[in-house]
This record gives structure tokens, sequence and C-alpha cells, in this order.
């Protein structure tokens, strides 16, 4: 294990060299470029693809082309065509990458694989494992390009929990990350469920932060319009979250570390109708303590990518400012996340500052 370890760390030694040489734009890593920050600008929500893992998930992914709906003008299918090209090369140039970053002042990112592109867990559990670590080994592979830029959060075969707990065991220890993601279900069955618990267990134990990001409906009635995004992630992550506060997961695992994408999906601005069936359905309530409401306040973390300030500052008055995070969804999403939450005028320079970079901080155990 020692020696393959060192094998690896050599390996993205040597490519790292080959990357600079060639270049010649790479910056020695230093995140904080203004000396007047204490706290980095932290991106929670940036994304990498793997090709061979992507061409493996062909055929079980949702279709992302923006350029086949039925009807579509010639010239929106080869500006699509245009712009699908431009988000391929983002997801792996990470020199264009770091232009970016420093160019919308973002310290670091946190560096995830592309579930929407790349979801193994219909695999069989074998084949889902090894196309995990591949994505993992070439994750390590980017967080060392720059290591004081880039964090990562490893990705695990949820389907398979004994699997998925041997490989965020390789992702926390071997790796070095930080923690993992995982998508809002485990394929046959809900977060919540019972035979997730060795999982759930394992991140406790190790400290991890799991990130949830939907891989996307592929119910074909989600398919036109895009609309497994625009509908579809929320609803995700809405059913997601409530799997873990209903089946009593939250409830089990108090200091579990969950940040969940897109500010929480639906869930937390219709959270009236969950809390009135806490009060009126009692047999809802086998594995809860409290209100879905007292869940999403304390026992959650959210990014904050939600395009609409008054989204934003509506989930700060239902979950509170320390509870968001940064999240730009790169390099689909926000094109200006730190200019997006400073346009916050219902927040105050302290919270708009704990959501750019020391929640974040905090979250990921930083210095």
């Amino acid at each position: 294990m020692v020696s393959k370890k060192r094998s690896v760390k050599k390996t993205v030694r040597k490519k790292v060299g080959q990357v600079v040489h060639k270049s010649g734009k790479l910056r020695a890593p230093n995140p904080l470029r203004s000396r007047s920050r204490s706290v980095p600008v932290i991106d929670f929500h940036a994304h990498i693809v793997v090709p061979e893992v992507r061409a493996f998930s062909q055929g079980h992914v949702v279709n992302t082309s923006a350029s086949r709906d039925a009807g579509a003008p010639e010239a929106v299918r080869a500006a699509a065509q245009k712009w699908i090209a431009e988000v391929n090369r983002k997801f792996s140039d990470y020199h264009e990458r770091l232009r970016i970053m420093d160019d919308i002042g973002v310290d670091i990112q946190v560096l995830t694989p592309s579930l929407v592109h790349q979801y193994t867990y219909w695999a069989a559990p074998e084949a889902s494992l090894a196309m995990e670590r591949l994505t993992n080994d070439r994750l390590a592979e980017a967080v060392a390009i720059a290591p004081h830029r880039f964090i990562g959060l490893g990705g695990v075969p949820l389907q398979a929990p004994d699997l998925a707990v041997q490989e965020l065991e390789r992702c926390m220890g071997e790796l070095g990350f930080k923690g993992v993601e995982i998508s809002s279900h485990a394929e046959g069955f809900e977060l919540g469920d019972p035979r997730l618990r060795p999982f759930w267990d394992a991140v406790v134990r190790l400290d991890a932060l799991v990130y949830l990001h939907p891989s996307g409906v592929v119910d074909p009635r989600y398919a036109r319009h895009q609309i497994w995004n625009s509908i579809g992630q929320p609803l995700e992550e809405a059913m997601a979250m409530a799997s873990l506060i209903y089946e009593g997961v939250m409830e089990a695992y108090p200091k579990l570390k969950i940040c969940i994408a897109h500010g929480g999906g639906y869930l937390p601005f219709y959270a009236g109708r969950v809390d009135h069936n806490y009060l009126d359905k009692p047999f809802t309530l086998t594995h809860m303590s409290k209100s879905p409401s007292d869940y999403m306040r304390g026992n959650f973390w959210y990014d904050s990518c939600l395009y609409n300030v008054d989204m934003l500052e509506n989930l700060v008055r239902k979950v509170g400012s320390s509870r968001i995070v940064l999240g730009s969804d790169y390099p689909v999403g926000e094109s200006d996340p730190v200019g997006f939450i400073r346009s916050a005028k219902g927040l105050t320079r302290a919270e708009q500052m704990a959501i750019l970079g020391g929640n974040g901080a905090a979250l990921l155990g930083l210095s």
C-alpha cells in the first residue's frame, strides 16, 4: 500500500511538472492573494469529469445536451454545441480554471466529480468501485496541481455500502480528501435506508464531509427543456433531505456534516408543509425528536447556488447565515459567485464574509 501511494504521488508530481513546463503560466499555489483578507473565498460547488468514467456511464445518465430538444432551430443547436464544447474543456483545463478563479476572486475550489455526467450506482458493485477509484485517483492528481487552491471530495459506490466504506477510508487516508460526494439516492434505495447505516457510521468515525449533489432525473417526463435540471434537481434534494430526516439518520448522527447543493433544493423554501405534517400527523414521526425545520436549521449546510438573491436572503432567514457556503456550480453555473453574495443587500457584511469563506473553512477544518 505504501509503495503504491508513493508511486501515485510520484506520477502526480511528474504530471504537474510537465504541465508547468509546457505552459509556463501556473502560479505558485497561494490562495491568499489579497493579504487584507484573513479568510480565503471558498467555492464548494466545482466539478471535474473523467472521460473514461463518463464513457462508462453513457446511457445511464441524463441528457445534458441543450441542442436535442425537438424543433430547436439550427442556430440554437449550433450555439448549444459550442457551449457544450466549451464546458467540456473547462472540466479538465486546470490552468484556465485557476485563471478564472483569480478573475472572479475565488481562492479555493472544492472539487467533486460531476455525477450528472458520470453516475455509476447503476453498475455491478465491483465495476462501480473500479470507476469510482479511477475518478478518485484523477481527482487526487488534479488537487496536486495546486494543492493550496484545490480540495478534493471523492466518490463512492453508494449502492454497495461495504465497498462505499472501503473507498471512503481510502479517500480520507491515502488520498487525503476531506470527504466524499454522493447522489440523492443509492439507486435501489433512499439515503435513510437502514442498509446505509454502516456508511454513515464510517462518515462520523472518519469525520468526513458529505456533499450531496443529485445525479439527475432520467425519467423521460423530465427530458425536454432541461427540466431534469431546473425542476428535477431541487426535487431530488428535497427527497434526499426528507429521507435523512424522516428515517432518523439526522437524529442518530447529530455530528454528521452534510452540505446540500443548490441551496437545499425545494425543502427549505416549502418547509411549512412538512412542519404542518409534523404537528398534524404524529404517525410520521417515528424517528424524529424535533420538527423538520429544526433539522434544516441545525443539521445541514447548504451552498449558495440559487441564482436569485432574494432566495439566498430567504435561505439565510430560514436556516441562518452560518449554515451557508459559497457555491458556483463551476463550470456551468453562477459566473460571478462572489458578486452574487455581495449583491445580497439583506445580509450584513459579516454574514456575507461568513458565506464567502468563513463557514467553508470551518466546515472543511481549515486553519
